[in-house]
């Protein structure tokens, strides 16, 4: 074992180190906030890598977000370097993915399959399908609103298409309808060889239960299994799970906390971890020590969430490890007539602060992006340096969504879609007009390829001709679609270019050209250089946001569930009200209800997001309706 790998195994606690050192069987870790839980994680599977220089068996390490992965894969890459080929490290949907394009042509998905993770193309082939069965009166109108979450529900309870609704819709003629609605969204997803998130897992779980020798092939490929935050998995992910590994398989780890579950409405049950302990006979390792919060933070995090009654039994409390010499200015309560009230003071005392301070060191946390958006505004008519963090599926400059778009077409060359996608985009950067039907019937005239007809309209245009070399060589001869894209980025990032952009445009090229060089950059880091096929790419390029990181110096806006996983030196919690945290919602279930419950998750986590001071504000009204303080600041000890 190096020398720089042993000093750090010397820093973990007596507790953390019986998880690194733990080997054969399955454990379930449970980690509260700030107890170096990833550390954990990542020194464990480097220490078995350590362990077994001169085997081939490989480990797979499932997270929630790229970004974890990724920062599990360079940690562990500088402490057991050269190890990447006995790794897998990603999310439950990349692994999916994964497994799909080698084995998914037995529960009919092709390898080039397309990922739609946009709600706006989802929604559009329910639209469609919906309006094809009311134009044959197969069924009777119904809205469409809310018909994409039933069937995403459906999809997380494992739920096959064609399968009666019966436990589910009460109301015949509605049950009808989404019968087949789900039906048809399927069928039409299948046309298209294309999956939406759920499917990923869907499909995985029945290639899984159908054809258990490919399980079987995982499992003796895999010798150890390691999921972190497992309390947010869903019923199908665990599913899926259960039929990978089936009774054989033991080598399971898994790192979870019930007090930090906040996924329930994306199918997250507090009942899991008692499940996989239960299927799975599993041992318990506790880590209550918390190394991140002051003292007074993790006294009120633990009076809180004792007011739990699903809680795990015989839970220890968190236990603090850092002391802070003065604590008298770590917990500040303030309260307001008005939310006008409330946002300009915390607009104010951040102005203040900021100027002496990292602006990037301070995060702004609401339940909800009503009260984030007011909040944000206000910090921006102040010049506050200020971001809002939230996922972005899409990219939306017309230029990096004009090359997305050429790329999904180079993938599929008779696919109208992406068609309409590059020639929208293409005019709208170069004002140059392409007439569609024009490509289509160049197209269906030869070979049916929509990029060589897009590529034959576009060549007797004023653009570079080493550009065009490379779009005709690199993506449509399909020599190297990496070196289309350093092609298609450099042309871009050319003045003539450049100078035509609006300003507020330039912000949003230049945010996304950025973002594009960091997918690129982990791609790479993951895959290699030349070792894929296109398809591979856009799908990991589909299952990631488009959202640049924060740059160093923004005041970070975040809603709860954004916050998760994250920690700040100075932390502001606002609309500590009824009604709002907790939700008006979780209020109609009952003061003892699973939702109530995980409201009170939401303010243990917000609160335990914070390495120095805490902040916590409410107001008396907000858009003119008076509000409680909320029962959470009573819980807490911080009211009486």
């Amino acid at each position: 074992m190096n020398e720089p790998f042993k000093t750090e195994l010397s820093k973990l606690t007596p507790v953390q180190m019986q998880a690194v050192n733990w080997n054969e069987g399955p454990l379930v870790v449970i980690a509260g906030p700030g107890s170096g839980k990833t550390r954990v994680l990542t020194y464990r599977i480097a220490r078995i890598l350590k362990d077994s220089i001169n085997e081939n068996f490989r480990i797979l390490g499932l997270t929630f977000t790229n970004k974890a992965a990724d920062e599990m894969r360079v940690r562990l890459n500088e402490l057991v370097p050269d190890m990447n080929k006995r790794l897998y490290l990603g999310t439950f949907h990349s692994f999916c993915a994964e497994v799909l394009r080698n084995h998914g042509s037995h529960v009919g998905v092709n390898p080039n399959f397309t990922i739609y993770s946009d709600s706006k193309d989802l929604d559009e082939i329910i639209k469609d399908v919906k309006m094809e069965l009311e134009s044959n009166e197969e069924i009777g109108s119904i809205g469409t609103t809310n018909l994409l979450p039933v069937i995403q529900y459906l999809q997380k309870n494992l739920i096959e298409s064609g399968v009666p609704l019966d436990k589910f819709i009460t109301n015949p003629n509605l049950r009808n309808a989404v019968e087949k609605i789900y039906k048809g969204y399927i069928n039409k997803l299948n046309s298209l060889n294309a999956l939406d998130f759920e499917s990923l897992i869907f499909r995985t779980y029945l290639l899984f239960k159908k054809y258990p020798f490919i399980a079987n092939h995982y499992r003796k490929i895999y010798s150890y299994i390691s999921i972190d935050e497992f309390q947010d998995t869903n019923y199908a992910q665990f599913q899926m799970i259960k039929q990978l590994t089936k009774s054989k398989f033991r080598n399971l780890f898994i790192v979870a906390d019930d007090d930090q579950l906040i996924y329930q409405w994306n199918g997250a049950s507090n009942k899991r971890i008692h499940e996989f302990k239960e299927e799975y006979e599993a041992d318990i390792i506790q880590l209550p020590d918390n190394f991140r919060c002051p003292s007074t933070v993790v006294t009120l995090a633990n009076n809180l969430i004792a007011h739990n009654k699903g809680r795990l039994d015989n839970k220890k409390p968190l236990h603090a490890m850092k002391e802070i010499e003065d604590s008298s200015e770590v917990i500040r309560l303030k309260n307001f007539f008005s939310f006008d009230d409330e946002m300009q003071w915390i607009v104010k005392d951040l102005e203040s602060r900021v100027s002496h301070e990292n602006s990037s060191t301070f995060a702004v946390i609401a339940r909800s992006n009503k009260l984030l958006l007011k909040i944000y505004e206000e910090l921006k008519k102040k010049d506050i340096p200020t971001v809002i963090s939230k996922r972005k599926n899409e990219f939306e400059s017309p230029q990096i969504s004009w090359m997305h778009s050429l790329l999904r077409l180079a993938n599929k060359r008779n696919d109208k879609k992406f068609l309409n996608e590059v020639i929208n985009t293409f005019e709208y950067f170069t004002k140059y007009e392409i007439d569609i039907e024009e490509v289509i019937a160049w197209s269906e005239a030869r070979d049916g390829d929509y990029l060589k007809g897009y590529y034959n309209c576009i060549s007797s245009l004023d653009l570079s001709d080493t550009y065009l070399q490379s779009l005709n060589l690199n993506l449509i001869e399909g020599k190297s679609f990496i070196t289309f894209i350093e092609d298609t980025l450099q042309w871009l990032n050319t003045d003539i270019y450049i100078n035509q952009m609006e300003e507020e445009h330039k912000e949003l090229f230049y945010d996304e050209f950025e973002v594009w060089k960091q997918l690129m950059s982990s791609f790479y880091y993951k895959y290699g250089y030349n070792n894929v096929t296109l398809s591979t790419f856009l799908q990991e390029l589909d299952l990631s946001s488009k959202q640049k990181e924060p740059a160093v110096g923004y005041v970070q806006c975040l809603t709860i569930h954004s916050a998760k996983g994250k920690e700040f030196e100075h932390v502001y919690i606002l609309g500590l009200v009824e009604d709002e945290l907790p939700s008006f919602a979780s209020k109609k279930k009952g003061e003892f209800s699973i939702e109530m419950e995980e409201e009170r998750r939401n303010c243990f986590v917000a609160i335990t997001r914070t390495l120095s001071t805490l902040t916590l504000t409410y107001a008396n009204r907000y858009n003119g309706w008076t509000k409680q303080p909320s029962r959470f600041l009573y819980e807490m000890g911080i009211l009486e």
